[in-house]
């Protein structure tokens, strides 16, 4: 991973996780929540968040062969959203980037 997508990564899951905490201080996780099921496209959005959610996960089943600890991320990741998979990256990268480059060869 180059310089500047470990600042990118390293950006989302900081700033993710304060906005977090913003929508958990001042929001209403449920009235929210309940308003966006109402809209079309809010169910859109969840439905392709969470595809996008078992994807990744099955990524890092792929790599870390460890159902406990993929189904773990998916759960942490379906309730704090993609921090937790831009915070994997950031710790797998180098075994990563060795495996696709080595494949690549």
């Amino acid at each position: 991973m180059t310089g500047f997508a470990k600042v990118v990564a390293t950006a989302i899951v900081v700033l993710l996780t304060a906005f977090l905490f913003y929508a958990l201080a001042t929001g209403d996780v449920i009235g929210d929540q309940l308003h966006v099921w109402q809209r079309v496209w809010g169910v859109y959005v969840w439905a392709d968040a969470y595809s996008g959610f078992l994807l990744f996960s099955t990524l890092v089943y792929a790599f870390e062969r460890g159902l406990g600890f993929t189904i773990a991320m998916f759960v942490l990741t379906c309730c704090t959203g993609n921090m937790i998979n831009a915070a994997w990256l950031l710790w797998r990268e180098p075994e990563l980037y060795r495996l696709i480059k080595g494949t690549a060869a």
